[in-house]
């Protein structure tokens, strides 16, 4: 699950920086308590004491700089110090501090209001650089199955549905068109090899130009137009 935070002590700031986050998620199919969660922060206070508990609380905050008795540039210091892996999106009316905030290597620094364009590309980012989900929540069946992502092997459009291929010979059929299953496979390990078939490279024994040999044995075309960016994600993956 994706988890996000929202710190910031203006109450209609922070609701419609949870309005544009969700509909950015859910724009990429994503579902909010199955796919991503989202928590928001008055104070900076609760914030750390959770983080401080588990570093790895959330995956992506955003974050408003002038905060009431306190200063998101600080917190954001405090959080490095103690190697909290979230990434950081600054959203702020001010423009005086986008040099002050580089030591805290944000993801990206955003003028109040905020542009949903703009926030969505800076999301697409991370989700695909930084959320690398173990376990992913599938309807099949007619009910929700978890599914451990290093077990899925391929995922391929079928009909108007998909169906996605695990070890083992299972296959489960998904009521959802391959367009809308992408964004539910994403991170580093999945690679998009052809218009209707996406593959987990931790399962890729063999690649060519044209095709890529599973590690069960089954080889599956590479189209033409993917093959250069199908070697460069598969050396970025095994390096």
């Amino acid at each position: 699950m994706y988890r996000v935070a929202i710190c910031d002590d203006e109450p209609h700031a922070a609701e419609q920086n949870e309005a544009m986050l969700c509909q950015i998620l859910e724009d990429r199919n994503l579902k909010r308590d199955i796919d991503y969660s989202v928590h928001c922060f008055s104070s900076p206070v609760p914030l750390l004491a959770q983080i401080e508990k588990q570093p790895s609380a959330f995956h992506l905050l955003l974050l408003d700089i002038k905060l009431e008795n306190d200063n998101g540039l600080s917190l954001a210091a405090h959080l490095r110090e103690i190697d909290a892996d979230c990434s950081i999106i600054y959203i702020t009316a001010y423009r005086d501090y986008v040099f002050d905030c580089f030591d805290t290597r944000p993801l990206h620094y955003l003028l109040k209001p905020v542009d949903q364009e703009r926030l969505a590309r800076v999301i697409e980012r991370d989700l695909q650089e930084n959320y690398h989900p173990e376990q992913i929540k599938l309807m099949a069946d007619g009910c929700w199955q978890t599914v451990d992502a290093r077990n899925i092997l391929y995922a391929e459009a079928a009909s108007h549905k998909s169906a996605v291929h695990l070890q083992g010979g299972k296959v489960l059929y998904i009521n959802q068109n391959f367009s809308d299953l992408l964004p539910r496979l994403n991170g580093k390990r999945f690679c998009r090899i052809h218009f209707s078939i996406l593959v987990n490279l931790e399962h890729v024994y063999r690649l060519t130009d044209s095709a890529l040999t599973l590690d069960d044995g089954r080889e599956l075309p590479v189209s033409r137009s993917r093959q250069k960016e199908v070697k460069r994600q598969y050396i970025a993956f095994i390096k």
